[in-house]
């Protein structure tokens, strides 16, 4: 066993820093679904589940916050918009599809032109690969998805936001980008 960090351990004002920023996260989160109809929801799915925030400190060994939109995880016919603030990592939004639910050509080289990647990792929860790893594509075509599908069984894209300045604007971009993924939707 080694030392005690008790200069860490006794960093009151660090734990204080932390715990007020991951609060803001969960209070942008909370403006942001607040802003998000029923109505708008079902536009993506008839069957959805609202929204949901969730927050954990062990996502590799990092603090996490999480904004689900839709919240279908089934594996054929899900679908769900995921905001998810992984500390160490960076901002994204995650798009996940079932094999059965997916985009339609034009939707799909819609997410491509805007930035978003195809995830190539196995598990739409493996972060670690997607992310860390970069395990990610945007150079799939629409074509590929029926082999992609095989064996990777799901289709999820991702998207980084990079940090702005205050979190009004990342408010700003965050709606921005819900904006935009209804816009691909044609949803009102």
């Amino acid at each position: 066993m080694g030392d005690i960090n008790t200069k860490l351990l006794l960093n009151d004002e660090l734990f204080k820093e932390i715990h007020q920023l991951k609060n803001e996260f969960v209070n942008l989160y909370s403006e942001i679904a607040n802003q998000i109809s029923e109505e708008e929801l079902s536009g993506f799915a008839s069957n959805h589940k609202g929204k949901k925030i969730s927050k954990g400190n062990e996502l590799q060994h990092c603090p996490y916050q999480v904004l689900d939109l839709v919240r279908d995880f089934d594996t054929q016919t899900g679908f769900n918009i995921r905001f998810l603030n992984w500390w160490g990592h960076g901002m994204y939004v995650i798009i996940y599809h079932g094999a059965t639910n997916l985009p339609t050509e034009e939707q799909y080289l819609q997410y491509l032109s805007s930035g978003y990647k195809l995830s190539l990792a196995g598990s739409p929860w493996d972060y670690k690969s997607i992310i860390i790893h970069d395990r990610q594509s945007s150079s799939r075509s629409y074509d590929d998805l029926s082999v992609h599908l095989k064996k990777i069984k799901h289709l999820q894209l991702i998207k980084p936001i990079p940090y702005p300045s205050s979190f009004d604007l990342l408010k700003s971009i965050l709606m921005k980008e819900w904006r935009l993924l209804k816009k691909f939707r044609d949803i009102k």
